[in-house]
């Protein structure tokens, strides 16, 4: 099982949590943490054990949080400098290892910040692993175990319903819009596992994280459905920005202007919030289930 912790040891992790832990200190005195959370599918599970009020600043994709309506979003997205952190006088931040920036992280070590990276793997046990590990960082192990089990039960009925597919549909999804580069999930990324829990075929699993697919192979691999973010819809000359992709039109997806898409939230990393995310999109996907 891969560690939590993407550095040191999790048993120096682990005893540095006793001794400075966000809920209190050896005494079971409340201490005053102030906390940068970057990625928001890490802030779901901070909310949902009651952590909002540590929370000083929140990565970007947190506009679902009410509880964080009036707290400062971090500027940029993985490349957010140490600087406008630093301002917000944080005792504690944390990253996954997908958002890491060695050096924007050295610079908050150095400025005394305490940093975790913790890892973003993006499977379930994944996100159970996160969970254990905020709960048991706020002092609520308890809460987390209970949090654990309702994310395993809920997993549970969207995988029984996605059960009833007779058949898997070829999709993709394509990051695009907002001045980004045009990429597509290949395996690993939380929007392929998304595809596959919501009963589809990724058919960019011959890519390793998100990569740009050339126009031949974006016609070879030939997707039925084309889900893509927000951004993704946005006309541009009368077409969405998604299928501006090289070959993306030429797809059975194009073609029949199968391109769908979720609330952000569903796709900015697994996490708690995954099992309704694989309803909404398994509703676009499986139109004759009954969700």
């Amino acid at each position: 099982m891969t560690s939590i912790l993407c550095s040191s040891s999790r048993r120096r992790a682990l005893a540095a949590f006793v001794v400075f832990g966000w809920a209190g200190t050896a005494t079971g005195q409340a201490k005053a943490e102030r906390l940068i959370v970057t990625n928001s599918y890490i802030a779901d599970i901070v909310v949902a054990l009651g952590g909002a009020p540590l929370v000083v600043a929140v990565g970007g994709g947190s506009d679902h949080l009410t509880e964080l309506a009036k707290v400062p979003r971090l500027p940029g997205f993985r490349q957010t400098s140490a600087e406008p952190m630093l301002a917000l006088s944080p005792t504690r931040v944390v990253v996954s290892n997908e958002w890491t920036v060695p050096q924007t992280l050295d610079q908050l070590r150095g400025a005394g910040v305490k940093v975790d990276v913790i890892d973003g793997e993006q499977t379930p046990a994944g996100v159970e692993r996160r969970i254990r590990f905020v709960a048991g960082a706020l002092g609520k192990a308890a809460e987390g175990e209970a949090l654990v089990e309702r994310f395993r039960r809920e997993m549970a009925q969207a995988a029984a319903k996605v059960a009833q597919v007779r058949r898997k549909p070829k999709a993709l999804f394509i990051l695009a819009g907002g001045q980004r580069p045009t990429l597509v999930g290949g395996r690993g990324t939380n929007v392929a596992a998304l595809l596959e829990l919501a009963g589809a075929e990724n058919v960019a699993q011959g890519i390793e994280g998100f990569k740009v697919m050339s126009q031949e192979a974006m016609i070879e691999a030939a997707p039925e459905f084309i889900l893509t973010n927000q951004d993704g819809t946005a006309p541009t000359e009368g077409v969405p920005v998604a299928l501006k992709a090289p070959g993306a039109l030429a797809t059975p997806a194009g073609k029949a202007g199968r391109l769908i898409t979720v609330p952000g939230q569903y796709l900015q990393g697994m996490g708690i919030l995954t099992p309704e995310g694989i309803r909404v999109l398994g509703r676009q996907l499986h139109p004759g289930l009954a969700w």
